[in-house]
């Protein structure tokens, strides 16, 4: 594990702990925004400036630097819901974000010799999807519906369908989609057949959405049994 690594694994479990801590026991409107929009723009900014550096200092050909990775369209829902407080765009973030962002924070998908800024950038993007979400849960209160799971399906199926379309067209492996990444990953252990890899990286996918809302589900069926409104 680098040091660049290592810090920013400390910083996305510290920062919303630090920022939650002073928005609880300091409440100011303009703390909240002020975070809230600061991830938003360093999210945004690191976004185009990766994408910048990709093809006009790398090089790299403007197929193989779309924006169509699970990550990038976690930034956007993520962006935007820090930016509005916007509750559709929240719920896309928190389960992509919890579900697949984190993960890429311990199973990194890049490539060592790439530039130190690549690597830098790659981990601001992670790590800030995924402190953008928890202070909007932990300092803004918001969270998912019942509702929210099935909407989320439906966007993780536009997404799938999209990397799949995307990635036949250019011959790239946006969302993995194509074959795991040359870094070691979970996807590793994953079938070769092509479609039932694609499957078991959707089931996957589902199972994880469905088990991030499960504490949700529990906090919503102990507010409704009547032992919880008789001790009230």
């Amino acid at each position: 594990m680098s040091t660049v690594h290592l810090v920013f694994l400390v910083l996305t479990f510290t920062l919303p702990l630090l920022f939650c801590g002073v928005s609880r026991w300091l409440p100011s409107v303009a703390f909240d925004r002020s975070v809230c929009r600061g991830l938003a723009l360093v999210l945004l900014a690191t976004e185009v400036g990766e994408l910048v550096f990709k093809i006009f200092v790398e090089k790299v050909p403007l197929g193989s630097s779309l924006p169509m990775h699970l990550c990038d369209w976690a930034l956007l829902a993520t962006a935007a819901a820090l930016w509005w407080q916007a509750p559709r765009c929240f719920e896309v973030a928190y389960f992509w974000g919890l579900a697949g962002t984190i993960q890429g924070l311990f199973t990194l998908a890049i490539d060592h010799q790439l530039a130190l800024w690549r690597h830098v950038a790659f981990f601001l993007i992670h790590s800030g999807i995924v402190v953008g979400v928890l202070f909007l849960v932990f300092a803004r209160g918001m969270r998912p519906v019942s509702a929210s799971l099935g909407r989320v399906l439906m966007w993780s199926e536009v997404y799938l369908f999209t990397a799949l379309l995307v990635n036949w067209l250019t011959g790239e492996n946006y969302g993995f989609l194509s074959h795991p990444p040359s870094t070691p990953s979970p996807l590793d252990h994953f079938p070769k057949t092509p479609w039932l890899y694609v499957a078991t990286i959707n089931g996957f996918a589902l199972g994880a959405f469905a088990l991030l809302y499960v504490p949700w589900w529990i906090a919503d069926r102990r507010k409704k049994s009547p032992l919880s409104s008789t001790r009230g």
